[in-house]
């Protein structure tokens, strides 16, 4: 297995606009697949352990987009990690409200996110 471009590491967060959440509530929400995917890869992935190590070590760079949520189904569909509010506040229970890519190349989370906007 090839080692990791340490530079060129990055993880997408894709936040369903659809739900027109208040900015505080999408930063929780991102929050919650930031720690949850950060668990994921560190308990559950071990063929990507390399990958995320690397991406720990340099930096940790994250790209917030926005997406309809025709698109961020798609993501979720796909088996990308995907949030669901509990439906306390603002969304109704079991909305999806964001998908979270793994740590990865560049070149290829952006095959995958290809024509979703920054936030």
């Amino acid at each position: 297995m090839q080692k990791p471009n340490e530079s060129n590491l990055v993880q997408y967060y894709v936040v369903n606009r659809d739900l027109q959440m208040s900015d505080g509530k999408i930063a929780a929400q991102v929050a919650h697949a930031a720690v949850t995917v950060t668990l994921h890869c560190l308990f559950q992935q071990e063929q990507n352990h390399d990958t995320f190590q690397a991406w720990l070590s340099s930096g940790q760079k994250k790209i917030v987009l926005g997406g309809s949520e025709e698109q961020v189904n798609e993501l979720a569909n796909a088996g990308y990690l995907s949030i669901r509010d509990a439906g306390h506040t603002e969304v109704p229970s079991g909305s999806l409200t964001v998908v979270a890519l793994p740590p990865m190349e560049k070149e290829e989370a952006q095959r995958i996110v290809s024509g979703l906007k920054l936030l």
